[in-house]
């Protein structure tokens, strides 16, 4: 894409928040600017910004599990792009699409083991 691309509108924020709820029907929206979802090992944080209408917001995922598949469906229900910051590319059109959160799953668990084994004591 280049530097300058823009999305197109998606919404009003209320607009996005009840779209992402059509999907993902259990997302907090206690903060209306920060939804959260918890799925099967993995969680979802939807930082929608501050901008209204929106073009676009970003989506945290953490932990584990099915995300990805869960992710294709709230951009197929939706007909929105979710671009896969890991991979550079539309999720939907990434070969493997699991492929980026399984290399952020083994990066981060590496970190996590090299980080516990300094703190271990020496024997």
């Amino acid at each position: 894409m280049p530097g300058d691309w823009r999305g197109a509108c998606l919404g009003s924020q209320t607009e996005v928040r009840e779209k992402i709820s059509s999907v993902l029907a259990e997302v907090s929206w206690n903060d209306p600017s920060w939804g959260l979802f918890e799925g099967e090992g993995f969680s979802f944080e939807f930082n929608m910004g501050n901008e209204d209408p929106t073009t676009g917001f970003m989506i945290h995922v953490r932990g584990g599990g099915p995300a990805v598949s869960r992710l294709l469906d709230l951009a197929e229900s939706t007909g929105w792009y979710l671009l896969d910051c890991s991979q550079g590319e539309w999720l939907h059109h990434c070969q493997e699409p699991d492929a980026g959160w399984i290399g952020f799953q083994t990066y981060r668990d590496k970190v996590m083991s090299q980080i516990q084994n300094r703190n271990e004591p020496n024997e």
